[in-house]
């Protein structure tokens, strides 16, 4: 692979983040001359934002530019990759970020950028997701002028979800669309795309160009049933060539990204502006705003059942979720810390090691509360909640206070099998996750 286009391929999806290459570079120490260099790039604003541009896929026509960042031309930080680790390892992550949002967003708005072109920003999952009063303000101005559209990568979606949710929320309050990068990667995230509900699911084409296999046919499946339920547009990445565009279309790519259409290039060409919406940002409620048994029986009549009937078929869904494995994501609340036993944790240690994704909060649940499983302690009602590609199913229950009953505690709950509703209890979940 030649020098400049692995650049260019290191430097994809990296505005604000560390790219996927970059993603992995392991946290290492960093020398005073090292230290010293970042803080100067730091200091003087030295990113340079560079735009690739986004084509509409059946006419080559530029609708869009995804921003990419890089460090001072000639340096050791020029490479992206390079940039972020050491930021990562000298604890300043969060000021790169803002400073490449920063530098995208005024370049972006300088070129006179308009909707319904789209300007799409990578954002770093790894920091706390909160922006400063500056960087809002640009958002406004940006997002009143053309569509922001901000990319997570698939591998955030797992590592920190709850944080991640929460973020993608703040900045769809702003106005942004959101785009799921680097999709098929890894066949563990791909039930969390029901989660985030994105409004481009960007399609990397190397996991095409590949002799095709049951694991590339398991994400192309996943892709074309999360755009048809929810309208989500493709965009294929890396097209250098005609057939490679060919191949785009056939998965049911509607825009597209590569060398074929453009490299990185310091200024935006202005074309003449598309005639329809090209990305729309969907609205979607803040899980952190909802609980699961308000949201259930909101849209479900209750019924009422024994403790019993109750753990039955909660152990039931825990069963499905085990027979679909790793492509499922299995998200539960206890109502009570005295529910999760030694038997308990014992069988969602089990799930956490089959699953794609497997969490629970409740009173006092720690941050791991079984090896292969997230935590978190907030309290909630009785749930449990299982997402995969091609399967959602959501139990939520509430004890009822009934004064002067005695005998067994019973219980209103809702057992759904309805997509939307059993996703929304799974993410309102989520989002409680500490890690």
């Amino acid at each position: 692979m030649d020098g400049e286009r692995r650049s260019a391929m290191l430097a994809r999806g990296s505005t604000m983040l560390v790219t996927s290459a970059a993603s992995h570079v392991p946290a290492r120490g960093l020398s005073r001359a090292e230290r010293n260099e970042l803080a100067d790039v730091l200091a003087e604003g030295a990113v340079e934002a560079g735009f690739q541009p986004i084509v509409e896929l059946s006419s080559g026509r530029v609708v869009g530019w995804e921003a990419l960042a890089r460090g001072p031309r000639g340096s050791t930080l020029e490479r992206p990759d390079n940039l972020f680790a050491a930021a990562r390892a000298a604890g300043r992550l969060e000021e790169l970020d803002w400073l490449c949002q920063r530098n995208a967003l005024r370049a972006a708005l300088r070129a006179g950028v308009r909707a319904p072109c789209v300007l799409f920003l990578n954002v770093e999952p790894d920091t706390s997701g909160f922006l400063p009063l500056e960087l809002r303000e640009l958002y406004a101005r940006a997002g009143a002028q053309m569509t922001v559209c901000i990319e997570v990568t698939e591998r955030a979606l797992t590592q920190r979800p709850g944080v991640l949710l929460g973020h993608v929320s703040d900045m769809r309050a702003l106005g942004c669309a959101v785009a799921l990068d680097d999709v098929g990667t890894d066949s563990d995230t791909l039930a969390m795309m029901s989660l985030l509900a994105p409004d481009v699911i960007k399609l990397d084409l190397q996991l095409v160009q590949r002799s095709p296999d049951a694991d590339v046919a398991e994400a192309l499946h996943a892709v074309a049933a999360q755009a048809e339920r929810s309208g989500a547009r493709i965009l294929v990445e890396g097209v250098e060539t005609e057939t490679q565009a060919e191949v785009g279309n056939a998965l049911g790519a509607s825009l597209a990204q590569g060398f074929l259409y453009g490299r990185r290039s310091p200024m935006i060409s202005l074309p003449e502006p598309p005639t329809g919406v090209v990305v729309g940002a969907g609205r979607h409620p803040d899980p952190r705003d909802l609980a699961p048994f308000e949201l259930a029986s909101a849209r479900r009549s209750p019924r009422c059942c024994t403790r019993a009937l109750l753990t039955a078929m909660t152990e039931h869904l825990e069963e499905q979720a085990r027979a679909l494995g790793g492509t499922a994501v299995l998200v539960a609340a206890f109502e009570h810390e005295l529910r999760f036993t030694d038997q308990v944790r014992a069988r969602y240690a089990e799930l956490g090691a089959q699953l794609a994704f497997c969490a629970i909060v409740g009173a006092d649940v720690p941050p791991s509360p079984a090896p292969g499983v997230h935590g978190g302690p907030e309290r909630s009602e009785w749930t449990v909640a299982v997402v995969a590609p091609h399967f959602a199913a959501a139990l939520v229950a509430h004890e009822r206070r009934e004064p002067g009953r005695a005998g067994e505690p019973r219980f209103d709950y809702v057992l759904t099998y309805d997509r939307e509703l059993a996703t929304a209890v799974a993410a309102s979940l989520t989002a409680r996750v500490s890690t």
